[in-house]
């Protein structure tokens, strides 16, 4: 018998122990029952149902559909000109040239118009401008005397007067640190400054050399009272700045002596004789 109890040997063939149908029996009387006990419990197969054929989808239908209706509300792109190939002359392009040569004619008759080369009588009658006349040059002073006026008046005088609108501030220093003090003595120490300049910068005639010195050297004074005047604002010394201002007030009090020996030597030790030729 085969391992799964289902076949038998015959000596010649395989034969099958139980049968398909109910009523099979084994080879073997002896295997009669055990066939019989297969075939109730298993019982007999039904017939398979017949399986019904598979249709065959039909061939999808290959609707064509009409091409896209141009639109043509756009206009039509112009075809692209390639930047080596020259664009085609036009009537516009004409008639900017034309307009164009006729300006230049134009302009270069009128140059020649007014280099008098060529007269044309539409243009006017050609006119050249007269001549500059180059304007006098200064007369130059001559006279020592000439020369202390034009230095005291001219140069001197104007940067004092400015350096006198700086002077009533200073009475605001009244023994305190005040702003309004600050701001004074350091306008006029400016002012000063400038005054200064001018004498070193100055053409000082020699008639002036020595009442000039003097003149200098007392308002170097003042200045180096205003200086300080500012130190003392920079050290927080009452003191220093108090003494900074009597110093530039008592010098101010002989720089008028100054000025009148100025101007006393102008009339006196200048000549009035002019110079050179």
């Amino acid at each position: 018998m085969s391992p799964d109890g289902n076949w038998v040997w015959d000596g010649s063939q395989w034969q099958p122990v139980t049968g398909v149908e109910p009523t099979h029996e084994g080879v073997f009387a002896a295997y009669a029952h055990k066939v019989e006990a297969a075939d109730q419990a298993v019982g007999v197969a039904q017939p398979a149902a017949a399986v019904a054929p598979v249709q065959a989808a039909a061939p999808a239908v290959d609707y064509s559909y009409p091409a896209p209706a141009v639109d043509y509300a756009y206009p039509a792109p112009e075809p692209v000109v390639p930047l080596w190939q020259p664009p085609k002359n036009s009537s516009k392009s004409v008639v900017l040239y034309a307009f164009a040569a006729v300006i230049v004619l134009v302009m270069l008759m009128m140059v020649l118009n007014s280099l008098n080369l060529v007269s044309l009588p539409f243009f006017g009658a050609s006119s050249s401008a007269p001549a500059a006349k180059p304007s006098p040059l200064a007369y130059p002073i001559r006279s020592e005397f000439g020369r202390a006026d034009d230095f005291l008046k001219g140069s001197l005088a104007p940067a004092m007067a400015t350096f006198q609108q700086t002077v009533p501030g200073l009475q605001a220093c009244t023994g305190t640190l005040s702003n309004s003090c600050f701001y004074a003595i350091t306008a006029s120490d400016n002012q000063m400054k400038t005054v200064l300049s001018v004498i070193d910068h100055g053409t000082i005639p020699l008639c002036l050399a020595t009442p000039m010195k003097k003149y200098r050297s007392d308002l170097s004074l003042m200045e180096a009272g205003l200086q300080l005047g500012l130190k003392g604002y920079k050290d927080n010394q009452v003191g220093e700045v108090t003494n900074g201002v009597n110093q530039f007030a008592r010098v101010a009090e002989a720089l008028q002596g100054d000025v009148t020996a100025l101007d006393g030597a102008k009339k006196t030790q200048c000549s009035p004789d002019l110079e050179g030729p």
